[in-house]
């Protein structure tokens, strides 16, 4: 098992089209999270605000960025039939998609930690120069929403990885994961809206989204804790469905 996760490590790591999407993951929030730094004047501005603009905001750039991570790799081995050589190396399946499943969600937790680090610590560097008093943090509240967002890049990945399993084409699966939550559930939360009270809260995306945010309870939307386990619940179901796949399925 530890020679197969190496091995899935040496695939993310080495892969070109994955080291732009890092250095974009990356360094687009940080750009953006330095530019409102150095422009913003957010003195006696509400720590929720401040975090969400400055942090949380620019760094769901990474969230979507994981996701297409995840879904390359396991789509870009069917894309190019690597998968075959893969398999042929290590025969039992489960090993292989447990590997994979192991550095996808690793990946994701690193790099949503790794980049909402550096964006609050570039931020709170330039605000110090700018001798702008700026409190990034309310007890309980940025620090879960802080805690959430990292939760949520590691699970983004994860649902990449299971649509990439369950439809085999990087080409299919990205669009899926980047319109579906910001396009299509929005959309349908306001038809479901006409249709009956509270129905859109049932939709993964927007409850995955809500653990990043300031997360309200009251009948039209769930808590943090419960978004979160809800699309936990969600995303476990897509990689079951594309680890049954890629078990049956011809390589």
């Amino acid at each position: 098992m530890i020679n197969a996760i190496r091995s899935e490590w040496i695939k993310l790591r080495s892969a070109r089209s994955n080291i732009v999407l890092v250095c974009l993951a990356i360094g687009l929030p940080l750009v953006i999270s330095t530019l409102i730094a150095a422009l913003a004047d957010m003195r006696d501005s509400d720590p929720i605000d401040v975090m969400a603009a400055v942090v949380l905001g620019p760094c769901f750039i990474c969230v979507i960025m994981a996701g297409v991570i995840g879904v390359l790799g396991i789509g870009q081995e069917y894309r190019h039939n690597t998968i075959r050589v893969t398999f042929t190396g290590e025969p039992r399946r489960s090993r292989v998609l447990a590997a994979k499943v192991v550095v996808t969600t690793a990946f994701g937790l690193g790099i949503g930690l790794l980049t909402q680090a550096l964006c609050l610590g570039v931020a709170k560097t330039i605000f110090s120069v700018r001798d702008i008093e700026v409190a990034f943090f309310e007890p309980g509240v940025n620090t879960a929403a802080f805690i959430g967002q990292v939760l949520l890049c590691g699970l983004f990945t994860l649902a990449g990885f299971g649509l990439g399993a369950i439809l085999r084409q990087p080409a299919g699966a990205i669009p899926i994961l980047v319109v579906f939550p910001l396009v299509v559930e929005p959309i349908l939360a306001g038809l479901l809206g006409l249709i009956a009270d509270n129905a859109g809260k049932w939709l993964p995306f927007q409850q995955g989204i809500r653990m990043a945010v300031n997360a309200e309870t009251g009948p039209e939307v769930f808590s943090r804790l419960y978004s979160g386990l809800y699309f936990g619940g969600f995303v476990a179901v897509l990689v079951a469905i594309g680890w049954l796949l890629v078990e049956r399925r011809d390589a």
